[in-house]
């Protein structure tokens, strides 16, 4: 069964929906790029969004990658926060170049549709340790992760500004229609 993945702007609530949809049973990848950030600044890295971008950058899809392929074979749904594409979308929002073989990479590995996506919702965007960067740069992100999501042939469903066990319910359904 291929996983299926919540994308969209920083601060969105993906976090927040995915907890709620794993206490509902289902079994969740939680966001790598938070973690990647807390190992980093913990151990004196430099692979941060704010210092090293690209290598940022290559350590986040490279262990996206390794996470998809974990769960790929599961024969239950699985609900990613994030996944190996937004560190290809991420490059448009950097400007840099995506490397050959993360486009070769992610073309052969595919989510199920649809793809859920959580809106830019300013009211809800914080700022912490992990997540440095303004409003500004998240409505970037969202945007790269919009296109290069429908990029990569991917059917959308925009989620609304609405409470986590609304949001739940569309998950839920939407996952129950495409099974």
């Amino acid at each position: 069964m291929k996983p299926f993945v919540l994308t969209g702007a920083s601060g969105g609530g993906k976090s927040t929906l995915l907890a709620a949809l794993a206490a509902r049973g289902f079994q969740t990848q939680p966001e790598i790029g938070r973690t990647l950030v807390e190992e980093q600044k913990t151990s004196g890295g430099t692979a941060l969004p704010w210092a090293d971008a690209v290598a940022f950058r290559d350590i986040l899809f490279q262990r996206s990658l390794e996470a998809y392929d974990r769960h790929r074979q599961s024969d239950h749904v699985v609900i990613f926060d994030r996944s190996f594409l937004e560190a290809i979308a991420y490059c448009h929002v950097i400007g840099e170049a995506v490397p050959t073989q993360m486009a070769k990479d992610a073309a052969t590995r595919r989510f199920r549709d649809p793809i859920f996506v959580c809106p830019l919702w300013k009211e809800i965007f914080t700022q912490d340790a992990e997540r440095q960067h303004d409003f500004d740069f998240a409505r970037r992100d969202h945007d790269a992760n919009v296109a290069t999501y429908r990029q990569y042939g991917y059917r959308l469903v925009d989620l609304p500004k609405a409470s986590v066990p609304d949001r739940v319910e569309i998950v839920e359904r939407r996952i129950a229609e495409a099974l």
